[in-house]
């Protein structure tokens, strides 16, 4: 068997074991209906708005209307005294969005499964979720230098789902088969020099209103990703899935020397863990202490950072497995 065979072999074995996990749970879109939207039969009829592409009528100019859809012809008929705008029929189906983190750091993993396996899981899950509703989905998968693929318009889930996860498992895989290419090559997005995340929010954002969730460890996001996910949120119903692993909330329950190596760069260093019980302690924190505390700062940067915005969220570890069924099932049906 060839090698690109076997590696087509290994994605695809993961490919069906994240679909074996992945759960489905009706989404409701909470702005286009008042009611959880169970299939696509039983949705309401379409509504009425100003982003919709089919013409409706005229109605009076609220504040807060779009001052582009103003009739200027039909104010000017009403001799000024009012100003009207146009409405439109905006799509029945739903568009939803998922964006993937697909840096290195989703590599890490050290109970049952690795963040990029986790993320798998998760984006199954939410287009198995949009295929019961008979909605549309996109995704893109994005790294530290740009987006690695994507959907240019939102899809039939059934037309999607494989592309998705092959295009968030596979880098994973990279590592098995040295020298092999990868499927996945960096997207053009006219010399954009933002991170890859900044980028596909910045892409979403000109879509139609949509339902965007963004799945990612949130590690290292500077001051223009922050600035990109507020600007989203100001625009889409947003939800942030925020995976994470128990080794980097906490060090192992052992002592002695511990080897340790950055994922990223490949630097390794040896950190000297005394036991629990070491009476030798210095003054002020241990190192498992520092370490735990360390990552409860970021994790607490990143939630603060959610709610000021907005943006409803949930964290995932990776060695939750079925425990983490319920969580999915509240994030999907709750937002």
């Amino acid at each position: 068997m060839s090698q690109l065979s076997s590696k087509e072999s290994k994605v695809e074995e993961l490919v069906a074991a994240v679909e074996e996990r992945a759960i489905t749970c009706p989404i409701p879109i909470r702005w286009r209906a008042n009611q959880s939207m169970v299939g696509g039969g039983e949705r309401n009829s379409r509504s009425k708005g100003l982003h919709g592409t089919d013409f409706y009528g005229l109605k009076p100019y609220e504040f807060g209307d779009d001052v582009k859809k103003i009739d200027w012809a039909a104010t000017a008929k009403s001799g000024g005294q009012e100003i009207f705008v146009k409405q439109f029929y905006e799509p029945r189906d739903v568009k939803v969005w998922i964006l993937i983190d697909s840096k290195l750091t989703m590599d890490f993993g050290t109970v049952r499964t690795t963040k990029r396996m986790l993320a798998a899981e998760l984006a199954c899950s939410i287009i198995k979720s949009v295929k019961k509703t008979n909605d549309l989905v996109g995704f893109i998968t994005y790294d530290e230098k740009g987006i690695q693929a994507i959907t240019p318009k939102a899809k039939p889930a059934s037309v999607v789902k494989l592309q998705c996860l092959r295009a968030i498992i596979e880098p994973g895989v990279r590592h098995l088969f040295p020298g092999e290419k990868s499927d996945n090559v960096a997207v053009n997005m006219g010399g954009s020099t933002a991170s890859g995340l900044a980028t596909a929010l910045e892409y979403v954002r000109t879509k139609p209103r949509a339902l965007v969730f963004v799945i990612s460890d949130f590690l290292d996001l500077n001051d223009n990703d922050k600035e990109e996910i507020g600007l989203t949120a100001g625009r889409h119903a947003t939800v942030a899935m925020y995976v994470q692993d128990r080794r980097e909330r906490e060090l192992p329950n052992t002592w002695g020397i511990i080897p340790m190596e950055d994922i990223r760069t490949g630097q390794r260093k040896s950190v000297w863990l005394p036991p629990k019980w070491w009476p030798f302690q210095g003054k002020g924190m241990g190192v498992r202490d520092q370490y735990a505390q360390n990552f409860q700062n970021t994790r607490t940067a990143a939630i603060d950072f959610f709610r000021d915005n907005g943006i409803l969220w949930e964290e995932f570890s990776t060695e939750e497995g079925a425990a983490a069924e319920p969580k999915i099932r509240k994030l999907l049906s709750g937002h």
